[in-house]
């Protein structure tokens, strides 16, 4: 739904190979289901799919998931398959889903604390705002130029990320859809890389 274009690119790329860690099964066998037949049309091995079940890690976008726990998670995966990068939401989480925002603290926390190990590095998707959002291609010239990391994806690849969008046929609900005609992160997703001077400076000017 946020990935696709990266997914896209990643998966057919023959220098990488893309690894999935789901936090939540999203609170029942069926989401699980389904999101195994997405990584599927998507092209993510399965032995590559990782999903957590854990009580204190709730499907709710109410609900920030405890720093440490997270951050364990995402640093056994990185060390278990020697990831080279990790990439996830920024503070904004997009649409401000507090699961999504508790990813983007987790790895802030190893980053700042220096847990990460020194072969991987870390990337946000960008949020922006309302407007850039849902206005399509016309958001491209301010993504490329602006952004220092980009993947872009044409209308006909578009159509393979819908599909694996719709194998999660309990979300796939009439907002999702127009979602999925609108937002401009079915076309493109912007990144920056994450370092623990930039946390930190961030951290000083969110205190002030």
């Amino acid at each position: 739904m946020f990935f696709g274009p990266l997914v896209y690119w990643v998966t057919r790329s023959k220098a990488s190979e893309i690894y999935l860690l789901c936090l939540s099964n999203g609170g029942d066998r069926k989401r699980k289901e389904e999101l195994w037949e997405c990584t599927k049309l998507l092209g993510i091995p399965e032995d590559n799919v990782t999903i957590v079940m854990s009580t204190e890690l709730p499907d709710d976008q109410n609900v920030q998931w405890p720093t440490e726990i997270v951050a364990e998670c995402i640093l056994q995966h990185v060390e278990c398959y020697k990831i080279n990068a990790v990439v996830t939401f920024d503070k904004h989480g997009i649409s401000k889903h507090k699961n999504h925002i508790s990813l983007y603290f987790a790895i802030a926390a190893l980053c700042i604390e220096k847990k990460v190990p020194y072969y991987c590095k870390l990337y946000v998707l960008e949020s922006v705002n309302i407007i850039r959002k849902y206005v399509q291609v016309l958001d491209l010239p301010i993504s490329l130029l602006s952004a220092p990391y980009w993947y872009l994806v044409t209308y006909d690849q578009k159509k393979m990320i819908k599909k694996a969008m719709t194998a999660h046929k309990s979300q796939y609900i009439w907002f999702r859809k127009l979602y999925m005609i609108f937002s401009r992160y079915t076309f493109i997703n912007t990144f920056q890389e994450m370092s623990a001077l930039d946390l930190e400076l961030d951290l000083q000017f969110d205190d002030e």
